[in-house]
């Protein structure tokens, strides 16, 4: 017959348990936005003074990727700034908005910190600026997975221009109609 050995509780020794806090959110979307493209650091290289001389002259634009990931068929309808009826049966519709500090020499560009006489203007894949604050076009995703691109160009201000590192915070919403 066996004897009832006293186990050993080693909750309470130094360094031999933790707790793991996990968090996240169920949300009812069309698509599910990439954890790469949730989060980036775009860098925007370096750009001489020479060649933002003029208020108005610009770096050299570089891309923003957004990856949309299991995108559901479904119909979307969608009316575009020009009262346009954006519809689909199996396509659903997206717009997007970007929001940051407004320069202050020029409204239609995200404001940097550590620089002054620059600006950022950002612009769709067809390169047309977008407005900050305001929803874009409504356009269509296709089922599955899709890839938009966006530019982010910095641009010469009427500020004094003084050389130097600079950054900026860029936030942006997705919204599904």
């Amino acid at each position: 017959m066996g004897t009832a050995l006293n186990k050993v509780d080693s909750w309470d020794v130094d360094g031999s348990h933790g707790t793991l806090y996990v968090h996240g959110a169920l949300t009812e979307s069309a698509c599910r936005l990439a954890m790469s493209s949730a989060y980036q650091t775009i860098n925007l290289g370096t750009v001489g003074t020479g060649q933002l001389q003029h208020v108005g002259q610009t770096g050299n634009p570089v891309a923003i990727e957004l990856r949309l990931e299991d995108c559901l068929s479904g119909e979307s309808r969608s009316r575009t700034a020009q009262g346009n009826l954006l519809w689909s049966q199996q396509m659903p519709s997206m717009k997007i908005r970007f929001l940051a500090p407004i320069d202050t020499q020029d409204p239609r560009l995200a404001a940097v910190i550590g620089v002054q006489g620059i600006g950022l203007q950002l612009s769709n894949a067809a390169r047309s600026p977008i407005n900050l604050g305001e929803y874009s076009t409504p356009q269509l995703v296709s089922p599955g997975q899709n890839q938009l691109t966006y530019y982010v160009t910095p641009v010469r201000t009427s500020a004094q221009l003084n050389a130097g590192a600079y950054q900026a915070l860029i936030r942006f919403q997705v919204s599904y109609e």
